[in-house]
Formats: structure tokens, C-alpha cells, sequence
């Protein structure tokens, strides 16, 4: 019988950026350079799996509510690197996924992750 490793806690995304650090260094600290982009490239495409869409999906869903995004702009929204989007292109791919984007200021928290907050539900 073979024994499994200890299984982790954390999420998925927790998990993969665990191992881009053990076998990409580099790519690792690029990601904490832009972590703010990052976080937010990875609750986007968290919230386009959870509806069970893909990008293209995602392209045909915001054409049919009027506000088209192109292939190149749903790419660069899910690139943890990227620059970051205007609040709008956010808001439309989360449109698209039949999500909601809040966004709040955080006052008195200082993790170096910055003082907004956006939620997408």
C-alpha cells in the first residue's frame, strides 16, 4: 500500500503558486512583484471556472450583453503579470460571468498587499 502524502490545506491557487516557487524562483518573485494583478487574475478565472465557462465563454457572454471583450483583453484580465485593467474591463468580464464586483477601501491594514480590496461574488 502505497501512503499518500499529507493532504495540504489552502486553495488550489495557494497550492500552485507553492510549486511555481520550488520550481520556477524567478517566475515566483515576478508574480510577487505584481501580486495585486496576480490576486485579481486569479479570482477572475476562480470566478469563470466556478460558472463553469472558458474564455471564449467568456467573450460570447459579454457580446451578448452589448459590452464585447476581445480574446486579447480576456487574456490579459487572467495574466497574473500583466499591467492592471481598468476598474470597467473588470467589471464587464465579471458581468459576463454572471458576477458582481465589489470594491472597498481598507484602511489601518498594512500587509503590503495595498489598501483596496475587490470582491467578486
Amino acid at each position: 500500500m502505497t501512503k499518500r502524502p499529507p493532504r495540504q490545506s489552502g486553495t488550489p491557487e495557494q497550492h500552485g503558486l507553492a510549486r511555481l516557487r520550488a520550481t520556477y524562483p524567478a517566475g515566483a518573485a515576478l508574480l510577487d512583484r505584481h501580486r495585486t494583478k496576480a490576486d485579481l487574475a486569479l479570482a477572475l478565472r476562480s470566478v469563470r471556472k466556478s460558472k463553469g465557462m472558458t474564455p471564449a465563454d467568456v467573450r460570447r457572454a459579454s457580446a451578448d450583453l452589448g459590452r464585447p471583450l476581445t480574446a486579447s483583453v480576456v487574456a490579459t484580465l487572467e495574466s497574473p503579470v500583466a499591467a492592471l485593467p481598468a476598474l470597467e474591463l473588470v467589471v464587464r468580464y465579471a458581468a459576463a460571468c454572471g458576477a458582481q464586483v465589489e470594491l472597498s477601501f481598507v484602511f489601518g491594514e498594512n500587509d503590503g498587499r495595498g489598501a483596496c480590496r475587490v470582491t467578486l461574488s
